[in-house]
């Protein structure tokens, strides 16, 4: 019998011998039973489409957790490069995560958020001290116990990079870049930048022209905190942006 389907029987409570020492047990308890079994109500195709959907939700269900753990991955880099620098914290990682994610074009299964500091998921930022500490990468604390974050390496901290290598050796040079061109930036420049980043790539998904004016009105839409920033700053900031190649391509 095909494993899929005894499988399935099985979970339905239809348990068939599987060998013939089984068989003999299983017709000496039901020798005197007598089976009335309407053949037509058994539909094959139905319970082979039953089999596909469990299959299926159970590929996705896979999936979602490779792909968590290799965003993980992705902020322990970052993490490992930029935790010793004075101007990192958890909003810079969230949006530096942000960047490299969508600069190198990879192909996540994201959920970001308009927030007051920029596009925020909140499912993976709340996961990450679990998965850190979990693995023994990096400790997250409170900086004396005030509101900055800082990021301490423990034991295993270099251990996330194998499984850096194999993830993304492909785009490790785009990552290194954008490591290394946002490190020293201040927290709410690199907020900026994701932000900007996060209103041209809607613009390319939904064929508008682009303008900067156009950019400037979907940030300001974006959240009430970003009047904070000038309609000079920003535009200064996609000038810088067109400068260092970190942009939504087309």
């Amino acid at each position: 019998m095909d494993k899929k389907i005894e499988k399935y029987l099985g979970s339905i409570g239809l348990k068939f011998p599987g060998s013939e020492k089984e068989l003999k047990v299983f017709n000496k308890i039901y020798e005197k039973h007598e089976y009335l079994l309407d053949e037509s109500l058994i539909d094959p195709i139905k319970i082979l489409d039953e089999i596909k959907e469990e299959e299926l939700r159970e590929k996705n269900k896979l999936s979602k957790s490779k792909s968590f753990f290799r965003r993980v991955v992705l902020a322990a880099e970052i993490v490992n490069e930029c935790h010793s620098e004075p101007r990192f914290g958890n909003v810079k990682l969230q949006k530096m995560i942000f960047l490299c994610e969508h600069a190198s074009n990879m192909n996540f299964e994201t959920n970001y958020f308009k927030k007051a500091a920029g596009p925020y998921d909140n499912r993976l930022m709340h996961s990450l001290r679990t998965e850190f500490e979990k693995q023994k990468w990096f400790k997250i604390e409170k900086e004396n116990g005030g509101g900055r974050i800082k990021y301490l390496p423990l034991e295993n901290s270099e251990k996330y990079k194998k499984y850096y290598i194999s993830y993304f050796s492909d785009v490790h040079t785009e990552i290194e870049y954008l490591i290394n061109t946002l490190r020293n930036e201040l927290t709410k420049d690199v907020e900026l930048v994701a932000t900007i980043f996060f209103c041209w790539a809607e613009i390319i998904n939904k064929k508008s022209v682009f303008s900067s004016q156009l950019i400037i009105k979907k940030v300001y839409s974006f959240h009430p905190e970003k009047k904070k920033f000038s309609e000079l700053e920003i535009l200064r900031k996609i000038d810088w942006m067109k400068e260092k190649g970190i942009y939504p391509k087309t």
